[in-house]
């Protein structure tokens, strides 16, 4: 069902308690490479969730993007010498672009964000954006070329977050 799968994408970021929802690490580290690589925790969750229904599918899979966008869109260059504020800063910079990036490429209104209106954002210019739109092209479409069931089967057999 497309709308449960749309609203599982949507939940861990509409979550009241987003370090559960993204199944955080608690105890990482405060350095920028500790602290993204302990942000989602992919075995974690798919141990709770032993068979995914259609909402856990989507939920699962917004995990998966945000682990690999923290693993592969930031080199460990720019999180070693880049503050921790700085680095929210160009963060949450970068979501707001990559959103009128996305938004005008995809056609993305906001009735498609029903599930949460309150979070959309209508975006701003591009410029000084740390995410280059070739690097956000080619993650999209690495993300949605993985085999998702055979995906969960290696993260399983290896019991922790591995890549594709």
């Amino acid at each position: 069902n497309y709308k449960d799968v749309l609203a599982g994408s949507l939940y861990p970021d509409a979550a009241d308690n987003k370090d559960e929802s993204h199944y955080t690490d608690l105890k990482r580290g405060s350095d920028n490479i500790s602290h993204i690589r302990g942000k989602v925790d992919l075995y974690a969750f798919l141990d709770d969730h032993n068979t995914l229904n259609d909402f856990e599918i989507g939920w699962f899979l917004h995990l998966v993007t945000d682990y690999l966008f923290f693993e592969e869109c930031f080199t460990t260059e720019y999180l070693l010498e880049t503050s921790y504020e700085m680095f929210c800063k160009d963060l949450y910079f970068a979501y707001d672009c990559l959103t009128n990036f996305l938004t005008e490429k995809y056609y993305i209104t906001e009735n498609d964000y029903e599930a949460y209106p309150e979070e959309y954002y209508p975006g701003i210019p591009y410029e000084d954006c740390i995410l280059s739109k070739d690097m956000i092209d080619n993650f999209i479409k690495r993300v949605s070329s993985i085999n998702v069931n055979k995906y969960i089967k290696k993260i399983m057999k290896k019991k922790k977050n591995i890549k594709p």
